[in-house]
């Protein structure tokens, strides 16, 4: 069997995508695989542009849509997402398959003074690329300057080297997996900064009736991954929410008891909700949509409103 592997071409990307075509290759004994670069619109676009474009409004398959078509088209046979990138409704015909164990899911803190989130002096200036960091700064540490920064990971680091910042806030798993871990000044605890729906979690997307691949690559499928996933992905979806409106989540599994914590809230740091809720691991979906309406019946709406959210 011998197919190709689409893949974003940045480093990070490529990064990943290599890391899961080994393990590809080492259940498909026989097969010779090879990645295959596919440019994104996210990717076409500068920082700056990318930014304006989706000022206001959510770009849906911002660096997935390309990705999809190459699979939908047969150029490739599978694509390699960040799962967090990808858009909570599917197109038709594209199915996520085998969810691969989650890396570290946890926001970093790089200081390149070494200090620690709660050590940081008054009117230190924090550059992060997500509004759900801002939000959840700015909520913690009034006192600091949180602005925006842009560009693959070692474009940011370059930045805070340089001095445009003093510190960074930025996903580990990113880190990790370009082996920059000693990057690293702090993890920042879930119940300050809570990450984004999926991160750190990477997944394997197929045409609707590739069962057979899908049947084959059954042993790199992490199942409490997948679960996870799905239902911070379920919170989101209820939400309609997307990267540029200020939502966490993150769920864990103890026993069969499936727990979801999620957080929604301003990026002036001046309204924020922060709420969880236990279901069971046999319905992650449930969980997600009962966690949602909770947060709807209890202020949400008027946060996610300023971002274009309006009726639910």
């Amino acid at each position: 069997m011998s197919f190709l592997i689409g893949t974003r071409g940045s480093q990070l990307a490529l990064a990943q995508a290599e890391g899961v075509r080994a393990q590809i290759a080492s259940v498909l004994n026989d097969a010779e695989i090879k990645l295959e670069v596919v440019k994104t619109l996210g990717d076409r676009l500068s920082a700056k542009e990318a930014e304006e474009d989706a000022k206001g409004k959510d770009v849906i398959g911002l660096f997935t849509r390309e990705l999809d078509e190459a699979l939908l088209s047969g150029r490739i046979r599978v694509a390699i997402h960040s799962l967090k990138d990808v858009p909570t409704v599917l197109p038709k015909g594209i199915r996520l398959g085998a969810f691969i164990k989650r890396a570290e899911p946890r926001d970093a803190l790089v200081c390149e003074t070494g200090l620690k989130f709660a050590q940081l002096p008054a009117g230190f200036r924090i550059g992060t690329s997500s509004p759900r960091r801002e939000a959840q700064i700015k909520a913690l540490r009034s006192d600091l300057a949180v602005l925006p920064l842009r560009g693959n990971v070692d474009t940011r680091l370059r930045k805070l080297r340089e001095g445009e910042f003093d510190a960074i806030v930025i996903a580990a798993a990113g880190l990790i997996r370009l082996r920059r871990e000693k990057e690293i000044t702090e993890l920042l605890n879930p119940a300050d900064i809570l990450p984004a729906p999926a991160q750190g979690v990477l997944v394997i997307s197929f045409r609707q009736e590739d069962n057979e691949l899908l049947d084959s690559l059954r042993p790199i499928h992490d199942v409490s991954t997948w679960i996870c996933a799905r239902a911070e992905r379920s919170f989101l979806r209820t939400l309609q929410g997307g990267c540029r409106v200020p939502v966490g989540a993150l769920a864990s599994i103890d026993g069969n008891d499936l727990l979801l914590k999620g957080v929604i809230a301003h990026t002036n740091g001046q309204q924020i909700l922060r709420y969880d809720k236990k279901g069971f691991v046999t319905d992650p979906e449930k969980l997600g949509e009962d966690l949602a309406h909770f947060f709807l019946n209890n202020g949400a709406q008027e946060i996610l409103s300023g971002f274009g959210r309006t009726s639910w």
